[in-house]
């Protein structure tokens, strides 16, 4: 059909270049379009995962530095490195599944504002929120782990002599 459209264009204009597209084509292009946004949607999740977890790790590492002393004498006390450590993973659990519920909360606010200014429906996954609080513990548990490990090995004797 294309073909057809373009030979009768041509017979009757010379040199007139007609450039024809089918549906078919303008739904593979708008196909590849959305197959590249997905990829730079998937590359700035990323970006910013590795950022949080990054700042969940800090601040745990900073909250170890600062609490040597608490754990010295937890240690001194009978807790095991074991003990010292999941409470340092709790704690970043918990920080980072803070972090999520507030991600989701704008999440939700600036999507119902965005559809409410264009006047679009908007529908809200409730996978994608259990996704979203599954992502952010998987951050807790990933980046936290190293500060957590690093106050269970402390010695309790040069934990309790720190500043």
């Amino acid at each position: 059909l294309a073909a057809r459209i373009s030979n009768y264009f041509a017979l009757r204009v010379s040199g007139l270049q007609v450039s024809i597209r089918t549906a078919e084509q303008l739904l593979t292009q708008m196909e590849k379009q959305m197959q590249l946004f997905t990829i730079l949607l998937a590359a700035v999740g990323s970006i910013s995962l590795v950022v949080g977890g990054v700042g969940v790790m800090n601040v745990m590492l900073v909250s170890v530095t600062e609490r040597k002393k608490e754990i010295g004498i937890r240690r001194a006390l009978g807790a095991r490195p074991a003990d010292i450590r999941n409470q340092f993973m709790i704690e970043s659990v918990i920080l980072a599944l803070l972090g999520g519920l507030i991600g989701i909360l704008l999440g939700l606010g600036v999507s119902a504002l965005i559809a409410q200014i264009q006047n679009w429906q908007v529908v809200i996954s409730p996978g994608a929120i259990g996704l979203g609080f599954g992502v952010a513990a998987a951050v807790g548990i990933f980046f936290g782990s190293w500060p957590a490990i690093q106050a269970a090995r402390l010695d309790p004797i040069q934990a309790l002599r720190s500043d």
